[in-house]
C-alpha cells in the first residue's frame, strides 16, 4: 500500500531529519533544542511524541493496553514508578527505556491499529533500530500522489460535514 497520507510523509520527514542530522548512535547531540543521546529508546519516544501529539491520552493509552507485561504492567504508562529507565513522552507518560529492540518493535507494530500504514510502522521500526530509512523515502512521483489522496479525502470529509 504505501505512505496513506501528508501526515505519514510528514513523518517520514521528521525521522529522515533526525537521521542527517543526528549525531552517531548513542552519542549525545541536540535534539528539539534539547541535550539528547541518540538511543533506540530516544528516537522510539521521538517519534511516538510526534504521533501521539494533541491526542496523548488516546494514543497512549492504546499502546499502554497493548504492551502489558505478564504482571500486569505496562511498558507505555502514567505510572513510572516501577520502570527501571523510565523515559519521558508526552502527556505525563513514560516509557521503560529498558526494553529490548524486539520489546520496543512489538509496541509499535501496534500502530497499524491506529490507522497508521504498514509502510510507516515498518520504517519507524527501522528508524527505532537506528537504520537508514533514506531509501524508503517516496520518490517526487509517489510523493505527488500522496498529495493527490490526501486533498481528495479532505475535500470528501468537508463534503460529508456540511
Amino acid at each position: 500500500m504505501g505512505i496513506k497520507n501528508t501526515v505519514e510523509y510528514l513523518y517520514l520527514i521528521l525521522m529522515l531529519e533526525w537521521e542527517k542530522k543526528a549525531p552517531p548512535d548513542r552519542h549525545a547531540g541536540i535534539l528539539d533544542g534539547v541535550s539528547a543521546r541518540n538511543t533506540q529508546i530516544t528516537r522510539i519516544a521521538y517519534i511516538l511524541r510526534k504521533i501521539a501529539a494533541a491526542q496523548e491520552e488516546r494514543i497512549y493509552q492504546f499502546l499502554s493496553r497493548h504492551s502489558r507485561r505478564n504482571d500486569g504492567k505496562s511498558y507505555v504508562s502514567k505510572d513510572s514508578t516501577w520502570m527501571i529507565e523510565p523515559y519521558p513522552l508526552s502527556g505525563g507518560w513514560f516509557i521503560e527505556g529498558c526494553t529490548s529492540l524486539p520489546q520496543k518493535q512489538e509496541i509499535l507494530r501496534h500502530l497499524v491499529k491506529l490507522n497508521l500504514s504498514p509502510t510507516l510502522v515498518d520504517c519507524i521500526e527501522e528508524f527505532v533500530a537506528g537504520k537508514s530509512i533514506e531509501s524508503r523515502i517516496p520518490s517526487e512521483e509517489e510523493t505527488e500522489e500522496i498529495l493527490r489522496r490526501s486533498i481528495e479525502i479532505e475535500k470528501l470529509q468537508d463534503n460529508t460535514n456540511t
